[in-house]
Parts: C-alpha cells; structure tokens; sequence
C-alpha cells in the first residue's frame, strides 16, 4: 500500500484591488511545482486572518494602512511596480518585493504610440480640411536619425532601449553612474548631456530622494529647443510649473505624461489647459493578475526552497 505524504498547507494573505488576482494566483499555483508537495490557502486580510499572516501579495496604496495588524508578516510582494507608500511607512522589519519583469512590453508601446501620435494628429489637421498634404510628412525625420534619451536604466527602460534599437534609433541611458546596459549605446551619468543630445526623452525614473524634483530649476533648459518628453516613471520627478516653463520657452515641443506629483490631477491643474501637453491616467502599464500571480508563484517557490527572491526592494532607497 502506497504511503500518503502529507501536504504542507502555504498561508497567504491577499490585499489588492485587482479584480481576479486570487483566482489566478490559485492557478498559477497549480501549474507550479509547489501543487505537488503544498496546499495553498490564500485569504484577504480582512477576513479576520491579519494577524498571523506572514506572506502577503498586496497592493502598496491599499495595504500600507494595514501594516500595524500584520505583527508577523516576514515577506510582501507587492502588486506594483512603485512601493512609494511602504517606503514612507516606517516599518523595515519584512522584506519587500516588487512587480517587475512585465512592464517592458507595456511601457514601450505607450512611449512609441506617443511619438507615432504626432504625425496622426498632424495628419488628422489636414484631414479636417480636407486638403492632400504629403508634402510636410516628407521632411520628418526617420527614427532611425534620431536619439531616444532614457531617463533610468533598469529592467524597464532597458525593454524600451531594446525597441527603440528595432527602429534603429541610437539610445542614451542616464543612470547614476556609467556602464553597459542591454539595449543602450551609452549610459551616462551626465544629465545635461541626455537632455542635450536626446530628440526625445523618456523619464522611468522612480521616486526617491535623489530624483525628486530632479528636473526642476532649469534643469529642462539643457534639452536645447523642441524635445518631446514623455514621462512614464513618476511624477514627482518634475513639477507642473517646470514642465510649464519648458513647453512657454520652447525648450519642450510637447510632454507626454502619464504621472503626476498629485494623482488624480486636480482639475486646477495648468497641464489640462496647455496646449503641448497630452495627458493620460497613469495607465502606461497596469498589474495584469496573471502578471502578478506568476511572478508572485516563482517568488514564493524561492521563498519556501530559502533562496534569494526577485525584485527585492530596498525600502530606505525606495526601490
């Protein structure tokens, strides 16, 4: 008679507001090897379970005010990229990893549908008046002439650097010091020389200390005359009234933003009004559930075989 092996039961508690994580989360889990040797057991926190729960997959805005009731908690995976809200959060004594690995993809296709939108929209101007124009889509200039300056160097500006290499344009990363990155001619860590040598520049930039604000007082000045900037990294990196400056003295041609300091932008926001300026609802890259469970699932066979996770965060460096 074949002997039963006794399954181990896996306790996770959830707090996300994506709709369908925990049911694909389950999925994942049966795919995985775990299924084999573990149970899981996944409950929202509010169910009475917070107190015991030492690994949570949780959204870092929804769960931040929850820390307190979690006294046991030993690892977070959080459902987002950023983890602004845990870093302001004072307790240290977790470890914290991030949603990464997914938003490449994402990401480069809102930064080339954004440059692509110039030209449809100048096209639907001559459309408008019904008037046959090739003449000024003649003279743009190819991708494949131009620099696209990237603004962070990490897994996702790396996946844009990639496709922009595909285009066959040159890429120019920015980083706090100098090496090589896939997808990037260059890296430096000269910031007036990105902006200077960029014909369009792509901030991915977290929000830290060290790059709040950080192209405020001028900064934008470096960028010379008529760049569009896209930003896709976080918005407190530069201010409204900096952005404003830029685009009034020509600095800019245009910004695309899909970050701000204060989301949901309030409705007193100059951005609304200005004319060289598109703006979208920080939907760049969204956590798909399927995302989110299967690196959640790789993280959790790391975790239980005591080997290092992916993505772990520095929560003092907030990221």
């Amino acid at each position: 008679m074949q002997a039963v092996v006794a399954r181990r039961t896996v306790h996770v508690g959830l707090c996300s507001n994506i709709a369908g994580l925990r049911g694909e989360v389950e999925k994942a889990f049966q795919a995985s090897r775990l299924s084999a040797g573990h149970e899981l057991v996944a409950e929202e926190i509010g169910d009475g379970c917070a107190s015991e729960v030492e690994i949570l997959l949780a959204d870092p805005g929804k769960v931040v005010g929850s820390l307190e009731r979690l006294p046991k908690l030993r690892w977070l995976q959080s459902s987002w990229a950023g983890v602004n809200a845990l870093a302001g959060h004072g307790r240290r004594d977790y470890k914290c990893t991030r949603l990464a690995g997914c938003f490449g993809p994402q990401m480069s296709e809102f930064v080339f549908g954004a440059m692509f939108d110039e030209d449809w929209r100048r096209l639907r101007f001559y459309q408008e008046r019904e008037e046959w124009a090739p003449e000024p889509f003649k003279k743009r200039p190819r991708l494949s002439d131009l620099t696209l300056g990237i603004l962070g160097v990490g897994d996702i500006p790396s996946v844009i650097a990639q496709r922009a290499k595909a285009f066959g344009m040159r890429t120019l990363g920015f980083a706090s010091r100098a090496r090589e990155v896939p997808g990037f001619d260059d890296v430096v860590a000269e910031l007036p020389r990105v902006l200077g040598e960029a014909d369009v520049v792509v901030n991915v930039l977290p929000s830290t200390a060290e790059t709040r604000g950080l192209l405020n007082n001028g900064a934008l000045k470096a960028c010379g005359t008529g760049k569009l900037f896209i930003n896709v990294g976080r918005g407190d990196v530069v201010s409204e009234d900096a952005l404003v400056e830029a685009l009034d003295e020509g600095w800019l041609r245009g910004a695309v933003l899909d970050v701000f300091a204060t989301e949901p932008l309030p409705g007193t926001s100059a951005l609304w009004r200005h004319p060289g300026v598109r703006i979208s609802p920080h939907v760049a890259a969204v956590s798909y559930p399927s995302d989110v469970a299967q690196l959640f699932v790789a993280n959790l066979e790391l975790w239980l075989d005591g080997k290092p996770l992916r993505y772990m965060v520095d929560l003092d460096k907030g990221y």
